[in-house]
C-alpha cells in the first residue's frame, strides 16, 4: 500500500518493484503525440538515456511477465499464446552468443558480439518510438547486411549510438541470429530513410543486377515529410558545382539558368535515371551525391528555377538511395499489422527469412 511518484519523460519504461522474495513487473508503454502527424524520423534524438542492456540466454522457464508484451506486440497470435512461447524460445536458444560480427564506427574498426553490434545499429536507425515489427525487421537486415559484408572480409561502415533503450534490446532479443536469404545465401539487405512511395532498383542506383533489390510499393513513404519536400539553392552555388563537377561552364551553354536542366527519364516511380545538364546526360544519383554533395534528400526530385530569388528549387520524394527497405515504410506497415518477417519478405523480393 505504498504510493510511488516519478517523472517521466516518454519512451517505453519498465518499472520493477521488489518485495522479500519475489519481483513485480509493470510495463508501461507511452505513445508520444506526433505534433503534425508525420512518421518519427529514422534517427530521433534520444528520448531515454537507459544503461545498456546485455543479452540474457532464455533459460526453459520464461517468466509470464515477459510473454504478455510479446502477445500483446503480435495480435495475430494473442490467440494461441501458448504455441507462440515454444517457437520464441528455440529462436533465441539457437543464437550463438559467440557470434562475433566487425564494423567501422567513425572510421575505427570494432568488433563486438553480433547482439551487442545490432541493437547499437537499430538505436542510431530507428530509435526507441518505432513500432517492435518494425524494430525486429531493422534488426534482421542490419545482422544480415554486416553478415554479408564480413563473408567478403569487409567491415562495412555504420551508424551507431550505445545507449540502448529497452524497445531496442527487446526487440533485438527476439531475432538475433535471424537473416535474409537468397537462394541459401546471405542477402545485401540496403536500407534507408525514406523511399519515394516505391523502392529503387539497384541497377539504376549502384549497377549490380541483384534481382532481390527490385522496385517495390512502399506506400507509407508518401504519408511522411520527406515526401515532396523543398531544398532552395542559390544560383551562384549550382553554377559553381556544374564548373567544378561537370566541367562546363553554365552561362556559356545558356544565360538563362532554367535552359540548365532539361529532359529527365526515369527509372522506378519518380526515381531520376538521367537527366540533361547543360546538354550532357547526368545520372540522377550523382546529381544528389555528386554535382548537389548530397544536400537533396533523395535522386526521385523535380527541379524549377526561380527567377525572382535567383536560386533553384529541387522538390524530393523520399530521403536516401531509396534501394532496399524504407524503414519509415516498415514502421507503417507495422502499424498497419504486419510482422516483421512480411516487411522484410515484402522489400527484398523472393528472399527468406530464417
Amino acid at each position: 500500500d505504498k504510493v510511488i511518484t516519478f517523472n517521466y519523460d516518454g519512451g517505453a519504461t519498465t518499472l520493477v518493484l521488489e518485495f522479500t522474495g519475489e519481483t513485480y513487473v509493470s510495463y508501461i508503454t507511452v505513445t508520444p503525440v506526433e505534433g503534425s502527424g508525420e512518421t518519427p524520423a529514422p534517427t530521433p534524438e534520444e528520448v531515454i538515456e537507459e544503461e545498456y542492456v546485455p543479452f540474457v540466454p532464455t533459460t526453459t522457464k520464461k517468466e509470464p511477465v515477459e510473454e504478455t508484451p510479446k502477445q500483446e506486440e503480435q495480435p495475430k497470435q494473442e490467440e494461441t499464446p501458448k504455441e507462440e512461447a515454444p517457437k520464441e524460445e528455440e529462436k533465441e536458444s539457437s543464437y550463438d552468443e559467440s557470434e562475433k560480427l566487425s564494423v567501422k564506427i567513425n572510421g575505427q574498426k570494432t568488433t563486438k558480439s553480433a547482439y551487442d553490434i545490432v541493437c547499437m545499429m537499430v538505436q542510431a536507425e530507428m530509435g526507441t518510438t518505432f513500432e517492435q515489427e518494425a524494430l525486429k525487421a531493422q534488426a534482421v537486415a542490419a545482422y544480415t547486411f554486416v553478415k554479408y559484408n564480413n563473408a567478403s572480409g569487409i567491415a562495412p561502415a555504420i551508424a551507431a549510438k550505445t545507449s540502448i533503450s529497452n524497445n531496442v534490446a527487446k526487440a533485438v532479443k527476439a531475432v538475433i541470429g535471424e537473416a535474409v536469404y537468397y537462394k541459401g545465401a546471405y542477402a545485401n539487405t540496403t536500407y534507408c530513410a525514406a523511399n519515394a512511395g516505391v523502392s529503387n532498383n539497384c541497377v539504376d542506383v549502384w549497377g549490380g543486377n541483384l534481382p532481390y533489390l527490385v522496385s517495390v510499393d512502399s506506400v507509407g513513404d508518401e504519408k511522411t515529410n520527406h515526401y515532396g519536400y523543398e531544398t532552395k539553392l542559390s544560383l551562384d552555388y549550382v553554377a559553381d558545382r556544374i564548373e567544378d563537377y561537370h566541367n562546363i561552364d553554365p552561362y556559356e551553354y545558356s544565360d538563362d539558368p532554367s535552359d540548365w536542366f532539361g529532359k529527365v527519364t526515369y527509372g522506378a516511380g519518380k526515381y531520376v535515371n538521367t537527366v540533361k545538364l547543360c546538354g550532357s546526360n547526368i545520372k540522377g544519383r550523382l546529381v544528389r551525391e555528386g554535382l548537389l554533395q548530397s544536400k537533396i534528400r533523395s535522386a526521385a526530385f523535380e527541379v524549377d528555377y526561380d527567377e525572382d530569388s535567383e536560386s533553384f528549387i529541387f522538390t524530393t520524394y523520399g530521403y536516401g538511395h531509396g534501394v532496399g527497405m524504407s524503414q519509415l515504410g516498415a514502421n507503417y506497415y507495422a502499424k498497419q499489422g504486419w510482422d516483421y518477417v512480411e516487411i522484410l519478405e515484402h522489400y527484398y523480393s523472393n528472399t527468406t527469412v530464417k
